[in-house]
């Protein structure tokens, strides 16, 4: 009887620990399907993001192709206001021109610079482009778009896609035949919807602007005003500390202190400020 039980309590033994077992490996099974389809599931996702880079290198390998660097600017054009890194590292304002034209196509839009100018305007101008169709309501899928930046000098540009705005301008006015005014200016990017977006930079490209006579500069709505660090000295006995806080400006009457003089004007979208380039 004895034998009998003991025998009893291994075998109970052996179970809990054959259900233990396989309490285990039944977790690690569900574990590690859980993995493979996490796994799965970003292998997708690199796969998507694989084909969006393939279309973007595919559409600037045409780009190069058929508007290569350096091409000579033609067509209408508008100034474009952009902030540049120089060499000590320094950021400062820089205009510079963005000429367009059309030819027979499929609706892609072709970007080259002259002399060589580190941009990214290739997102900025298509949006830019799909507007300027639906405003000027003039079909345009079998045009293609031609642009050239032009510059005084090699700069790598900071902010591309804060052309937007500028760019809209011109190929809407150009696909109404519309001439634009020269004495003002515009930064700000471009949303699908003709929204003037939000950008960096504006005190430096004010300066810009009104360093080669500009009388007007648009900015988005909200960017009339805007956050400069000013110095602000403390002397504790012998020690002088220097630190930079934050201050709110006037971007007008901060210029305006500088020696600058430009009229600073906020548009909210791109109908808005199409009225100040018109003729």
């Amino acid at each position: 009887m004895a034998s009998f039980q003991k025998l009893v309590i291994v075998l109970l033994v052996f179970l809990c620990l054959s259900v233990s077992l396989n309490v285990v490996f039944y977790a690690r099974v569900v574990e590690n399907e859980e993995n493979i389809a996490n796994l799965q599931a970003k292998v997708n996702e690199l796969s998507s993001e694989n084909v969006m880079l393939k279309e973007k290198l595919d559409i600037l390998g045409e780009n190069v192709q058929y508007h290569p660097v350096n091409a000579s600017p033609v067509g209408q054009w508008i100034y474009m206001a952009g902030v540049v890194s120089t060499e000590t590292g320094k950021q400062q304002g820089e205009i510079m021109q963005i000429y367009a034209r059309f030819m027979d196509g499929t609706g892609k839009v072709f970007i080259a610079t002259t002399p060589k100018i580190g941009i990214d305007l290739q997102a900025s101008a298509e949006t830019a482009f799909s507007v300027a169709r639906e405003i000027s309501k003039v079909g345009a899928n079998s045009m293609d778009c031609a642009l050239t930046v032009a510059a005084n000098r090699t700069v790598d540009v900071v902010d591309g896609p804060s052309a937007g705005a500028a760019i809209t301008i011109l190929l809407s006015s150009l696909l109404q035949g519309k001439e634009i005014r020269r004495d003002l200016a515009i930064t700000g990017t471009i949303q699908s919807d003709g929204t003037i977006g939000k950008v960096g930079g504006i005190i430096e490209k004010a300066m810009a602007a009104a360093g080669i006579g500009m009388q007007t500069f648009l900015v988005p709505q909200g960017q009339s005003s805007v956050t400069v660090y000013v110095e602000k000295v403390t002397q504790i006995g012998d020690w002088r500390i220097v630190e930079y806080v934050p201050k709110v400006v006037n971007v007008e009457e901060y210029l305006e202190e500088q020696g600058y003089t430009i009229k600073i004007i906020e548009v909210a979208d791109i109908h808005e400020a199409l009225q100040y380039f018109e003729v």
